[in-house]
């Protein structure tokens, strides 16, 4: 990639790979963790990872902060070359593993101020405390807090210096449903207040789904398919339905409806196919009692990449 079509494509992409590879080689012969990943993440939004335990989600997180060189292809990160820019590199990403330990005897303005001296910064901590409401806990002891508000320090410690670019390793795991609409939101409020991309890896694909702009699935070091939700379950035969329960069926709909049940007519979510269904209700004179939205969920195109059955 030359010097202006690289600046133009990391003005719009955080994250560009090119047939990017890792290779394993022990005593029993090679493994390839990560095979020809070629990936477009674009700046300021957040990107999920998922798949399967040993799927190449992690080796691919520690290809791209650079704490392990590639066998094969290359990539741009923040326009900057994977291969031979890594210091820089890492000045401007940051990493929440998900085996990352903090010292249960710090408290948690200490501990923000133990990863700033790490990072070689000097930020107002007592400031970033209190815009992320978080100064109530400022001189509690780490391993006084819920796992939740353990999951918050650690992830604003591994933004303190202020990344263009932050990696989440299952920031999900351990936490029960309302700490991890606490933490999603956290995440949002993040966002608002840091120009940054944020990468997740997790297997909690109901909060991918809600949280991320797009997401990759992963299999066997492979990436089987990247794009927005919508379009991944397009392109796996799944769409979105509207369920309508009525007082009597409609006729001359046939083409466009089912009945999935007495009372309920089913149709794709197509506005114009809405339009038409509800309109042909009311000169039908049926009375609609309720309409719900069915909406194909993430946890049905993984079931049926791991399957291995596409349409």
């Amino acid at each position: 990639m030359h010097g202006a079509s690289r600046e133009a494509e990391a003005s719009m992409n955080a994250i560009i790979t090119d047939n990017l590879t890792k290779t394993f080689v022990s005593k029993i012969g090679p493994t390839l963790a990560v095979r020809q990943l070629s990936l477009l993440i674009k700046a300021n939004s957040i990107y999920g990872l998922i798949g399967h335990n040993g799927a190449g989600k992690t080796t691919t997180f520690m290809l791209l902060n650079t704490l392990l060189e590639p066998t094969e292809g290359s990539g741009w990160i923040l326009g900057l070359d994977l291969l031979t820019q890594q210091k820089r590199i890492r000045k401007l990403t940051g990493l929440l593993s998900e085996n990352l330990r903090l010292y249960d005897e710090l408290t948690v303005e200490e501990t923000l101020l133990f990863f700033a001296d790490l990072y070689g910064v000097n930020p107002n901590v007592y400031s970033l405390l209190e815009r992320f409401e978080l100064l109530d806990w400022r001189k509690q002891q780490i391993g006084r807090l819920s796992t939740g508000m353990r999951k918050k320090v650690a992830i604003l410690s591994a933004c303190i210096h202020q990344p263009r670019l932050l990696f989440l390793d299952e920031p999900f795991s351990g936490l029960d449903p309302l700490a991890m609409q606490g933490l999603r939101d956290f995440i949002n409020y993040l966002l608002e207040y840091n120009e940054m991309t944020v990468i997740i890896a997790s297997h909690n694909l109901k909060e991918m789904a809600g949280l991320c702009d797009e997401v990759g699935i992963m299999k066997e070091g492979q990436m089987v398919i990247s794009g927005t939700l919508d379009m991944i379950k397009q392109q796996y035969g799944f769409s979105d339905h509207i369920e309508i329960k009525v007082d009597r069926l409609p006729t001359g709909l046939e083409r466009l409806i089912t009945s999935p049940a007495a009372g309920i007519i089913s149709l794709v979510n197509k506005p114009n196919d809405l339009d038409l269904v509800l309109r042909t209700l009311m000169e039908q004179d049926i009375r609609v009692l309720d309409i719900v939205k069915q909406t194909a969920a993430l946890e049905d195109v993984y079931q049926r990449i791991y399957q291995g059955v596409a349409q």
